[in-house]
């Protein structure tokens, strides 16, 4: 696969205590992993149905077992779990779940063997864990041709002090007898899972409710019966009773009280501050792909002993203006920092409309532009990040051609258009923030429709 050497790097997260499991790799560390499958379980491990996908069509593995275990994800892909051993910086795990992960990825992905997995260690009453966590996440980034803009966007979240997954990048190889002996798939980024390890890290405990909504962009309100809020926001355990009616609260606070209202309880239901910091970094990443646009790729935590809701970052590989939808990239790299969505969202729109908030938000920008947001910051964690993969890189590209694959991402760089590359993206995107912040511009607002087929340029509010 043909990767530009443009890459990012991670900032190091805070120092654990005593008690907390050991610092993870660096966050330019290189780990060797190699997942090892039955050619059964490779077999019975393969995407079924659901889109067809892009690029030449793979032959079809038999009907898999119809009493195995499968993830479904959103485009109805089954995504079966098989049952193989891992081994990661050394480490083997024995008798653990492998399956592939994935929504648009897997669809992305189907003309190539560099798709991504997920790694449970406890599958099957395993006890395994890879520090502290029972979950491996191993992303391939196929749409990304930089291969880095997962890792340079949780960087870009946790200097601005908003908590994000950990990740470090990893070389994936592939053992299947008879099939792939040992063979190189390519880098991949290592994504911390968001699970009870990382909730204790950044919020001091997990007991609260962790949730990864679905098509929630807005919180929107569906009644006062919880069974209607379940399926979209999907949370890792049952609730307690006043744990959803907390949740069925706040949607109707929002989107039903009046200003008075809203004004005297949301900060009891949100943190503002911490919301502010979420929206900030998500608008200068400039990713389409989350909250604010599609209703995805974030966690909700309702911490047990504020009552306030935190949102958390996930799945950053179509960040910094690397999304087909509401605009062409140029566009994108002039988002709106106030208004980084299409149409109306009640929740951004009514927290910047609280007392004090707008100008609170104002201050982060500011400070922001010149810390986590810097060009000259950003920029010197490219060069260190480039210097670090080169290597990497070029195995991965060589791998890529030796399985006469070529340039995985060509393709739907035909159909959506080139993303910018990352150094574009900071040059572009600085001076996009420094022209909101000083007034001369309100940014791109988005709108509907694919990259170049989108609105016209320079579409601005």
């Amino acid at each position: 696969m043909t990767r530009p050497c443009l890459v990012a790097a991670l900032v190091l997260a805070a120092p654990a205590a005593a008690d907390e499991p050991p610092r993870r790799p660096a966050h330019l560390a290189v780990v060797p992993v190699t997942v090892t499958l039955s050619a059964a379980e490779y077999t019975a491990m393969q995407p079924r149905g659901g889109l067809a996908g892009f690029g030449p069509r793979q032959p079809v593995p038999p009907p898999a077992d119809p009493t195995r275990e499968a993830h479904k994800n959103n485009f109805g892909t089954d995504l079966p779990w098989a049952t193989g051993d891992v081994t990661i910086g050394g480490e083997t795990f024995t008798g653990v779940g492998v399956r592939y992960k994935g929504n648009g990825t897997i669809l992305d992905a189907s003309f190539t063997a560099q798709k991504s997995f997920r790694v449970n260690l406890g599958r099957g009453g395993g006890t395994g864990r890879y520090h502290g966590s029972k979950t491996i996440n191993l992303h391939c980034g196929i749409t990304d041709p930089s291969g880095y803009r997962e890792a340079f966007g949780y960087a870009v979240y946790r200097a601005a002090k908003v908590p994000a997954p950990a990740t470090t990048f990893a070389e994936v190889r592939l053992t299947v007898p008879g099939r792939h002996a040992a063979e190189l798939l390519g880098l991949y980024t290592l994504t911390e899972e968001v699970d009870a390890a990382f909730l204790r890290a950044h919020y001091g405990t997990a007991d609260g409710l962790l949730l990864k909504p679905e098509g929630v962009r807005d919180l929107e309100f569906r009644g006062d019966d919880w069974t209607r809020y379940a399926t979209a926001y999907r949370p890792k355990r049952e609730p307690t009773a006043a744990e959803a009616r907390r949740l069925v609260t706040f949607s109707r606070l929002l989107h039903t009280a009046d200003d008075a209202a809203f004004r005297r309880e949301a900060e009891a239901y949100l943190d503002v501050d911490a919301y502010l910091r979420f929206l900030a970094v998500t608008s200068f990443v400039a990713n389409v792909d989350s909250f604010f646009a599609l209703g995805h790729n974030y966690y909700l935590y309702l911490h047990p002993a504020t009552g306030r809701l935190h949102f958390v970052p996930w799945d950053l590989d179509r960040a910094f203006a690397n999304h087909p939808l509401f605009g062409t990239a140029e566009q994108k790299m002039d988002l709106s920092l106030t208004k980084p969505y299409p149409g109306k969202h009640r929740l951004t729109e009514r927290v910047l409309a609280l007392p004090g908030v707008g100008e609170r938000y104002r201050a982060l920008l500011r400070d922001l532009a010149g810390t986590a947001f810097a060009k000259e910051r950003l920029l010197k964690e490219l060069d260190a990040a480039e210097a670090a993969l080169k290597e990497p890189l070029a195995r991965d590209a060589a791998a890529a051609r030796a399985r006469k694959e070529g340039d995985t991402t060509a393709g739907l760089q035909l159909m959506y258009g080139k993303p910018p590359n990352l150094r574009e993206f900071v040059g572009r995107r600085t001076a996009s923030v420094a022209a909101q912040l000083a007034g001369t511009s309100a940014g791109y607002v988005p709108a509907g429709g694919f990259g170049p087929f989108g609105p016209p340029p320079a579409k601005k509010e």
